[in-house]
């Protein structure tokens, strides 16, 4: 008879719920958060929302319009 030992076994566990602010919106000021998604991020680091329906111009696309406009004057 010898002694009995456990053996710690290290079990890794998903949190739930963990919804992170990964930024601001740089036109309407809204917040992405990490479980949405929906959202491009640009070269210079800015954060856009983007919408997935018909006829309705996200505000990156609002973005490179007020861009453009801005190169041709």
């Amino acid at each position: 008879m010898g002694i009995k030992s456990k053996k710690n076994k290290a079990t890794w566990r998903k949190n739930k719920l963990s919804v992170r602010v990964c930024g601001h919106c740089f036109m309407c000021n809204k917040e992405l958060l990490s479980n949405e998604g929906g959202w491009i991020i640009n070269a210079e680091h800015k954060f856009f929302c983007e919408t997935h329906s018909e006829n309705v111009d996200s505000c990156f696309d609002k973005y490179l319009s007020k861009d453009k406009k801005n190169i041709y004057l």
